[in-house]
């Protein structure tokens, strides 16, 4: 017995282990859900009537759901024992991060398998599988490169594939129900729909297909390679698009990517992209296999570009922080700034590295791996937890007066941090540092409903150092404009008064013959127009766009009002324009 613990299962046992599995873990999660379905509150919801043993209920669904994949795909690769006290690991390890997540977020609507940091499970569960089962088979700590790529990509595919099949079996099931519908026969569908029937039937349907796919080795090497081939191929194309947008920049500058406000977002997704790729082209390096040329040179400029776009973001979400302060999603995005940073600098070095192409990223892979499972659990469980540390920075920014108590985002406290910022909100009613700090933290705490708290206003009012005034040589800026606020995330405010950057272009003209002159403003290659209207200054919908000479001819200040050689003509209530 002690013997048959230190080895795998046998391929019999392996599928009676995964079929075993997939049924008594299906009966499980069919417990929870009719215990949940039973006692979920009727809406509206009470949140004093939402009880810890129903909160616990859903944590243990997301732990039982996610631990059945450890053990399916551990059964015939690693030892009983190691499988064992893995799968009891994996378990608590998904509990605590579950419950951190509640913790940030204690509502009625809670739900496992969505939260602001909840997705990092996924990956952390998959890599940490990867490296402890690998780890396993090669008995000792730090495996061959070779058999993590092996192991990492086939279980990625294994994965994709049995999703399909039990996809394609649910689909089968129902096409079956409906057609005994259509001779007035349900009671097939009534089984389908029935919890002890469908999740024992979708467990035992996934754990057979990991375990068929598991055995036909060569049907499932000859999946990965096409589709390492179809990646490898794309990594070409998605370099020649990252060199054309590197080199735009040099020309446009930044102020367009900050425009989109989803740099950071669009940088990081452009990071995965890379890496995904250039892994697929590097597979195993060109020690085994001759790779293309063309490939190896996409690899490595696509190294030099995940630092480059790395270096973006990172100054990009700066930006934001700098302005704004920490939370939960600016964190969340901060993790996947550290992680393009690791790979931008490490991937950059093993494409200058001279010798064997790009051999430095296998030893960096592995260690990168190790460095995300320990990055993940720290945010996904209360060592760093994302909640905590913005509360802790926004905290500090309101009291040292950095932000003004009006201008602060209560609804962060009070409805977005969980029990951290609940906390927070009775230090700051307790020992806040002025008055009116204590005051907007009582007030927060009586607020019910998350959207009775009125946002903090993000208006900024502009300078007579933001603007050059071309036309007229002598012309100011109205003092009126200077006094009034501006929507600092409005679309239509130029970009020069939000950022400040650089100097607003303007010329003076009277356009409307009021002998006022109304503001012409250059926000990049197009006209803002305002207007003194009602007591304060209107853009209106005009938006004229410049080529690169009518721009040029602007900052000269070669512009001038031209009157139309017709008048208009008014007929009761029509406009009639001539031709």
């Amino acid at each position: 017995m002690l013997n048959a613990a230190k080895q795998p299962f046998s391929e019999r046992h392996a599928l009676i282990f995964r079929a075993v599995i997939g049924v008594l873990f299906g009966l499980v999660l069919a417990y929870i859900q009719t215990y949940t379905d039973a006692h979920r509150p009727e809406h509206p919801i009470d949140p004093s009537k939402i009880t810890q043993t129903y909160i616990w209920h859903q944590i243990a669904f997301l732990t039982v759901a996610l631990s059945a994949f450890i053990y399916w795909a551990g059964a015939a690769a690693m030892r009983r024992a190691m499988l064992l006290i893995w799968g009891l690991i994996s378990m608590a390890l998904i509990a605590v991060i579950t419950w951190t997540q509640y913790q940030q977020n204690p509502t009625p609507y809670f739900s496992p398998f969505w939260g602001t940091a909840t997705f990092l499970l996924y990956p952390l569960l998959f890599i940490g599988h990867e490296l402890i089962s690998s780890a396993d088979q090669a008995r000792k700590p730090i495996a061959p490169y070779s058999l993590y790529f092996d192991e990492a990509w086939k279980r990625g595919v294994q994965l994709c594939l049995c999703i399909l099949f039990t996809l394609l079996l649910w689909g089968i099931l129902w096409l079956g129900a409906s057609l005994l519908g259509f001779i007035g026969f349900d009671w097939f569908k009534k089984l389908l729909e029935q919890e002890y029937f469908s999740f024992p039937v979708t467990g035992l349907a996934l754990g057979i297909s990991v375990h068929l796919s598991d055995v036909q080795t060569k049907l499932l090497a000859n999946v990965r390679a096409l589709i390492l081939g179809v990646l490898s191929w794309l990594l070409p194309v998605i370099v020649l698009v990252g060199l054309i947008f590197t080199v735009s920049l040099c020309f446009s500058g930044l102020e367009p990517l900050w425009k989109t406000k989803a740099a950071t977002a669009t940088l990081l997704g452009a990071c995965l992209g890379l890496v995904l790729l250039i892994n697929a082209a590097y597979q195993q390096g060109d020690v085994e296999r001759p790779v293309n040329i063309a490939l190896k040179i996409a690899a490595r400029i696509g190294c030099g570009l995940i630092l480059i776009f790395s270096v973006l973001a990172a100054y990009a979400l700066s930006l934001r922080i700098g302005q704004y302060g920490l939370t939960p999603a600016r964190i969340m995005a901060l993790v996947g700034v550290i992680v393009a940073l690791l790979y931008g600098i490490g991937y950059a070095v093993a494409a200058v590295m001279p010798g064997r192409w790009l051999r430095l990223v296998e030893p960096l892979n592995i260690a990168f791996a190790i460095a995300k499972c320990v990055i993940f659990i720290a945010v996904l469980t209360p060592i760093a937890t994302p909640a905590r540390l913005s509360v802790n920075d926004q905290v500090a920014r309101l009291q040292s007066g950095k932000v003004a108590p009006d201008q602060f985002d209560w609804n962060l406290l009070r409805f977005e941090t969980g029990v951290y910022g609940t906390r927070a909100l009775d230090t700051l009613e307790k020992n806040g540092t002025t008055d009116a700090i204590r005051k907007k933290a009582t007030e927060a705490k009586t607020i019910k409903e998350r959207y009775q708290l009125t946002p903090p206003s993000k208006s900024v009012k502009p300078s007579a150092g933001q603007f050059k005034v071309i036309a007229p040589a002598d012309g100011v800026m109205p003092a009126t404009y200077l006094t009034q606020s501006f929507d600092i995330d409005g679309y239509d405010t130029p970009q020069c008064m939000k950022t400040g950057s650089k100097l607003c272009q303007v010329s003076l003209i009277d356009l409307n013959r009021d002998t006022a002159p109304e503001i012409v403003m250059l926000d990049d290659n197009a006209l803002r127009i305002y207007v003194f209207e009602d007591g304060k200054w209107q853009q209106q919908t005009v938006d004229f766009s410049l080529s690169d000479a009518q721009k040029a001819a602007f900052l000269k200040g070669e512009t001038q009002v031209s009157r139309p050689e017709w008048d208009y003509l008014m007929i009761g209530d029509k406009l009639i324009t001539p031709h």
